[in-house]
C-alpha cells in the first residue's frame, strides 16, 4: 500500500509541474518508472563564525525510481554565484572593520545529492565545495585578491531533509553543516580560513516545480 500510494503522489507531482518522464529497465526485470522532476531553487545559507547570510538561486533536477523503497532520489543542483560582505575583526567581539572587501562564492557540487523519498519524507546527502571566485576591496572593484584555485581544502557534506506536504507547493529543506579550511588562495589563505571555516552553520533550501 505504502509503495502504491508513493506511486500516485509522485505521478501526479509529474502532471501537475509538467515534467519529461522516462523508462529505465534493468536487465532480467521489468521496465522500472523513473519520474525527472524540474525545480527552481533558492538556497540560503547562515555562515556562523562571520555571522553573515549568503543567498544563492539556480535550477535542480531530481530523478525518483519510483519502484525502489530506499536510495531511490538522486538530485542535481547547479547555483549562480553569491556574495558575502567581509569583515576584519581587530579584536574579536569588541573592534571589527565592517566591508573591507566583497567575497564571492560558489557552490560546487562534488556530483548528485542522493538519498531517499518516502510517504512525503525526503533526505538527501550533499558533498560540496566552496570556492572563492572573487574577493575584492570596495574601492577597487576590478582588483581579485584571490587566485582562481582558492576554494575548501577538502569537500563538505549535509544531509538535508524536509517534508512534502502540498505537490503543488514548493517544499524546503534544512540542515546544519561544517565549513572545512581553505587550500591555495594565496598568503590569503590562513586569513580566509580563520574568518570563515568551521561548525554551526545552517542552511535552508526552498525549491520550487518549474513548468515546462
Amino acid at each position: 500500500m505504502r509503495l502504491a500510494a508513493r506511486r500516485s503522489i509522485l505521478a501526479v507531482a509529474a502532471a501537475a509541474t509538467a515534467v519529461a518522464t522516462t523508462v529505465a529497465a534493468s536487465p532480467g526485470a521489468s521496465a522500472a518508472p523513473i519520474w525527472t522532476l524540474h525545480y527552481t531553487a533558492k538556497v540560503s545559507t547562515y555562515v556562523k563564525k562571520p555571522g553573515k547570510t549568503v543567498n544563492f538561486t539556480g535550477t535542480q533536477t531530481t530523478m525518483v525510481d519510483i519502484g525502489a523503497l530506499k536510495n531511490n532520489v538522486s538530485a542535481a543542483l547547479s547555483l549562480k554565484p553569491g556574495t558575502m560582505t567581509v569583515d576584519l575583526p581587530l579584536i574579536p567581539g569588541l573592534v571589527t572593520i565592517p566591508g573591507i572587501a566583497t567575497a564571492t562564492l560558489q557552490i560546487e557540487p562534488t556530483g548528485p545529492a542522493k538519498g531517499n523519498f518516502d510517504s512525503g519524507n525526503i533526505d538527501v546527502t550533499q558533498y560540496f565545495n566552496v570556492q572563492v571566485t572573487k574577493l575584492t576591496p570596495p574601492v577597487l572593484s576590478f582588483v581579485n585578491l584571490v587566485p582562481d584555485t582558492c576554494k575548501t581544502a577538502t569537500p563538505a557534506s549535509m544531509h538535508l531533509t524536509g517534508k512534502i506536504t502540498n505537490i503543488f507547493s514548493p517544499f524546503s529543506m534544512h540542515t546544519t553543516y561544517t565549513l572545512p579550511s581553505f587550500a591555495n588562495c594565496g598568503l590569503l589563505t590562513g586569513v580566509i580560513t580563520s574568518l570563515t571555516s568551521g561548525s554551526g552553520n545552517t542552511v535552508t533550501a526552498t525549491f520550487t516545480p518549474a513548468a515546462g
